[in-house]
């Protein structure tokens, strides 16, 4: 994305660097809460996602070398973020995340319009993947334009014209 690109007023985006990591961990932690109630210790736990996050980090670093992790703020805080992949025929949004207590101020509706007006100016197809069980995101993505073009047992794979 470039940096002419407007949101609604309180609200921006800036490339992560790498103090944003302990922020873009936690992103990744709450977005699991499932992994609590697991019979181990919490530090068992805490190492637990760990790994996994170094895992879909090199995941998304091998699938998606170009992409780019964009913080957003709100009100100068660090509320979500959301990574692109700029690709031949489509930007591909690899992980979008929004705070839990952020959510349902339309921060996400906000980001997601400008990223779809972006890639629609440079005459780009959007796509994404999300979770079938994700009911929220899936209603939100549907409100934004996007439809489903392919399912898998785990994902919906969903495009914006």
């Amino acid at each position: 994305m470039e940096k002419n690109i407007f949101l609604p007023a309180g609200i921006c985006v800036r490339l992560a660097d790498a103090t944003d990591d302990a922020f873009l961990f936690s992103l990744f932690c709450e977005a699991r809460p499932e992994l609590a109630y697991l019979p181990l210790p919490p530090a068992q736990v805490e190492t637990l996602l760990a790994q996994q996050y170094q895992l879909q980090q090199r995941g998304y670093a091998n699938q998606y070398p170009t992409a780019r992790n964009w913080i957003i703020e709100c009100e100068s805080q660090v509320v979500g973020k959301i990574m692109l992949a700029e690709l031949v025929n489509f930007i591909h949004i690899v992980d979008f995340v929004i705070a839990f207590s952020w959510r349902s101020r339309g921060i996400g509706s906000a980001v997601l319009n400008v990223v779809k007006h972006y890639a629609s100016a440079q005459s780009l197809g959007l796509s994404l993947q999300v979770e079938r069980q994700n009911i929220a995101a899936k209603r939100l993505y549907t409100r934004i334009g996007f439809n489903v073009c392919q399912l898998t047992a785990t994902h919906e794979a969903m495009e914006c014209k």
